[in-house]
């Protein structure tokens, strides 16, 4: 399913370069436990995964950081539905939200 292929890719982009350096001891075990703690979720949620992209914090996935994700960079013109050349908080939800979950 795209859903589930996009969730993974952009964890895989986002998630394991801190994990390869946290192992390679670029974080320190103080730094460490002062991170919020996330639940273990078999699927992140949309919300999750946005905060992911979104790597400026700005709330707006732009192109320079959609192309960390090829399946989202395959998919952005159907995301971004106002066509301001950002995805929204709003507009990645609506997107998922249309998408079957069980397929």
């Amino acid at each position: 399913m795209l859903t589930k292929s996009l969730i993974r890719a952009a964890l895989a982009l986002c998630v394991l370069p801190p994990v390869v350096a946290a192992a390679a001891g670029a974080f320190t075990p103080a730094a460490l436990d002062s991170q919020p703690q996330r639940a273990t979720e078999p699927e992140p949620d949309a919300n999750y995964v946005f905060g992911l992209l979104d790597r400026n914090g700005d709330g707006r996935i732009d192109a320079a950081e959609a192309r960390a994700s090829a399946p989202l960079v395959k998919y952005f013109g159907d995301i971004d539905t106002d066509s301001d050349g950002k995805i929204d908080r709003t507009e990645w939800v609506a997107y998922f939200q249309h998408m079957d979950p069980r397929t």
